[in-house]
């Protein structure tokens, strides 16, 4: 009898093991939050914490797993996407090995200058945005950092944010290089890709525009191109931001080697970061196009012409001169 109660009490523990892991693997779990570990934390905070954004039910039995399996040293400080009424043990293996760490979710426009590029990285909190310029500036990478949508983890080291950029730029761009030979440097055509970038709205119109630069460098004609002294203006402190709308014949003269309107020639390097489209359109300009002018019409195109007379004339067309 005795034999036979002890064993009705293990099957009984058996059936309620089975019963609980049973639950805890089916946990039926909530919103995804974004949780925040400080630096510092014990365990036992961290544990409350949890409780208290609704991740975990039991302070207790996460602190109690956390001993059995590691310790709190182990949670590492950071940020974590983690789901409401999730099993502690789950919360614990999932910090721990890192499949929780939040990324935050950066894109670079193309035609983004690499300050601009460096205060998004700082708001996100994602790098030093000043350490990012340091190493741009220093490696001269303005140019190469690709433009593309890219996750990274709160505190990234500078030096990684830019490795991952300049690896994007190494795999699509460089390729083009090979494919398209040019007589051009590699930073002289990202210069001209970069003004092109600048200036062209339209992926059809780049290798127009590319053609318009590249026939006034053909016969020495200096390229007078707006952005080329939007970047030499830096930022604008009265519209709070880069890329200066509405040039004034004033800005036209600003004393800076970036000016094409005063110095023949490419600028010293790239004003910005510019597309694959833009790259593209520079290695592989259109074909048999004679144009030396272009002016932006209402509609986010370009009209171009072959002479300044008709240059002139477009010009008042499209202002309702005419």
């Amino acid at each position: 009898m005795k034999r036979l109660l002890i064993f009705f009490l293990i099957c009984f523990l058996f059936l309620i093991s089975v019963l609980w892991l049973v639950k805890m693997f089916s946990w039926d779990k909530g919103e995804l939050i974004t949780f925040t570990i400080r630096p510092g934390q014990s365990g036992a905070e961290v544990a409350q914490e949890l409780k208290e954004a609704g991740v975990i039910k039991n302070p207790l039995a996460f602190r109690i797993l956390l001993r059995l399996t590691s310790s709190a040293k182990d949670l590492k400080a950071g940020k974590f996407d983690l789901r409401k009424n999730t099993p502690s043990f789950e919360v614990i293996n999932c910090i721990k090995s890192g499949r929780c760490t939040h990324y935050e979710r950066l894109t670079v426009l193309e035609g983004w200058r690499s300050e601009e590029i460096a205060e998004a990285l700082s708001e996100k909190g994602i790098t030093d945005g000043n350490e990012f310029l340091s190493i741009v500036r220093e490696r001269d990478l303005e140019g190469k950092l690709y433009p593309s949508t890219y996750l990274f983890s709160e505190n990234t080291p500078a030096q990684k944010v830019v490795a991952e950029m300049t690896a994007q730029y190494e795999q699509r761009i460089l390729p083009l290089f090979l494919k398209y030979p040019s007589k051009l440097s590699e930073k002289e055509i990202l210069t001209l890709a970069s003004i092109v970038e600048r200036e062209a709205i339209h992926h059809d119109e780049r290798p127009k525009i590319a053609a318009v630069y590249l026939n006034r460098l053909k016969i020495g004609k200096r390229l007078e191109a707006d952005p080329t002294v939007q970047y030499a203006l830096g930022f604008n402190t009265k519209e709070n931001r880069y890329w200066k709308k509405g040039l004034t014949y004033k800005d036209l003269k600003t004393k800076s080697p970036y000016n094409t309107y005063r110095n023949a020639g490419l600028p010293p390097g790239p004003i910005c970061n510019p597309s694959y489209e833009s790259i593209l359109g520079v290695l592989n300009p259109e074909p048999n196009f004679d144009n030396l002018y272009f002016v932006a019409d209402n509609t986010g195109r370009h009209v171009f012409s072959p002479t300044f007379d008709q240059h002139k004339r477009n010009i008042r067309r499209i202002r309702g001169l005419e």
